[in-house]
């Protein structure tokens, strides 16, 4: 997997933050897969480990969580004390520690053979699901003390509770709870389900839905359809950042224009 290096000072997150960029957690992670994206207005208060692969959606609000290879849709909302793609560990080898298949832990490598440790990287067997991709669809809430397998898939629009633990896949807006998680109950009856998942009000910006009563969903599917259908909205096109903008954050701080962001809804 690339890598790419950047470095935010505390400076740099508040500029951003002035411009709709909330990136606080990446401030200590210094490098991301160059294959890492993040929509613009986002919010990214988790702390993220370096090199990890980060794809992030606008209107995200991502905070407390300890983030590892994961790709959320837009609007999702994380809270506090959640786990997201903790590394795993081979149960079927000799033994689950991480020393076998990444020898230079802790610096433990150098520690024990010095020069030599290179010899020992050379006969590493790679352990390739170590941390699979979580994937989060749009407007999915992961409330406060959750933890998420690496790899499983959260539909969208559901919602996992408190302490709730993930192990497996979520289906669309359901709504899972305790350990390990289970599905009590669909947040909307089928036939809403299957209308929000057909018109995808995620794909424009929620601020040229507000003619909508967000508090009545019946109501506002109606509006948001008609709008669709009569070309009143058109997707919200975001502007993307990686971690070659992130390198330079003056220049991403100027580009992130009010023309720009008008232009793309």
């Amino acid at each position: 997997m690339a890598i790419a290096h950047f470095t935010l000072s505390g400076g740099d997150v508040a500029a951003l933050e002035a411009v709709g960029l909330r990136l606080g957690g990446l401030r200590y992670t210094s490098a991301l897969s160059t294959r890492s994206r993040i929509e613009f207005p986002t919010s990214i208060v988790s702390p993220v480990p370096p090199d990890a692969f980060l794809d992030v959606g606008a209107f995200c609000s991502l905070g407390g969580a300890s983030l590892n290879n994961a790709r959320f849709g837009r609007y999702c909302s994380v809270a506090s004390g959640v786990t997201v793609g903790a590394h795993e560990h081979p149960t079927d080898w000799l033994t689950t520690s991480r020393t076998a298949y990444y020898p230079e832990v802790h610096g433990w490598d150098r520690a024990m053979l010095g020069e030599a440790a290179a010899g020992v990287h050379t006969r590493v067997r790679p352990y390739l699901t170590s941390c699979p991709t979580t994937s989060f669809g749009p407007d999915v809430w992961v409330g406060q003390g959750a933890f998420v397998k690496a790899g499983v898939s959260i539909g969208a629009g559901a919602i996992v509770g408190a302490r709730a633990t993930v192990l497996r896949d979520v289906p669309p807006y359901a709504i899972v709870v305790g350990t390990p998680a289970r599905v009590v109950r669909l947040r909307f009856p089928d036939a809403v389900v299957e209308r929000l998942l057909r018109v995808e009000w995620w794909r424009y910006s929620i601020y040229d839905l507000f003619d909508a009563p967000f508090d009545d969903i019946g109501a506002a599917l109606d509006r948001i359809e008609d709008l669709v259908a009569r070309g009143a909205v058109r997707p919200y096109e975001a502007p993307v950042i990686g971690p070659a903008e992130l390198a330079d954050p003056a220049a991403l701080v100027q580009a992130l224009t009010p023309a720009v962001i008008a232009k793309a809804s």
